[in-house]
């Protein structure tokens, strides 16, 4: 089982993406925030095993908020999601874990998802062997 903390300002797309992952059995949703303030505030204590964050979450400030996150879920996957494919250079530049376009069809949304989290999966098993 997947831990997620969904990270996202748009009220339509929070639930979207809430019903996405209430129908798969091995995602299980922490929290959600709406703006970075409640993210910061609450994902700190729930270590997930990635954040799904919106790049255009109100008050989100990458060069602040990215070096929180890692510090205080320094084992999550930072996912930055956006319609706005300019957006993944930035983001990359931040040091994201990885990039979701919102406009992906569920189904290759979620296999983007598991490609990201997957190379954390993989780098574990390679320091294990």
């Amino acid at each position: 089982m997947k831990t997620l903390f969904l990270a996202e300002g748009e009220t339509h797309v929070l639930a979207a993406l809430r019903l996405l992952f209430e129908q798969q059995a091995d995602y299980e949703v922490l929290g959600e925030a709406r703006s970075a303030e409640s993210l910061l505030a609450c994902v700190c204590q729930m270590a997930p095993d990635a954040i799904l964050l919106d790049w255009s979450l109100p008050g989100f400030h990458p060069q602040r908020s990215i070096p929180v996150l890692r510090g205080c879920c320094p084992a999550a996957r930072l996912v930055a999601l956006s319609v706005k494919p300019e957006h993944e250079r930035i983001a990359r530049d931040y040091g994201v874990d990885g990039f979701i376009s919102k406009q992906l069809p569920p189904e290759a949304f979620l296999s983007a998802l598991n490609a990201v989290i997957g190379q954390r999966e993989s780098k574990k098993e390679n320091t294990h062997a």
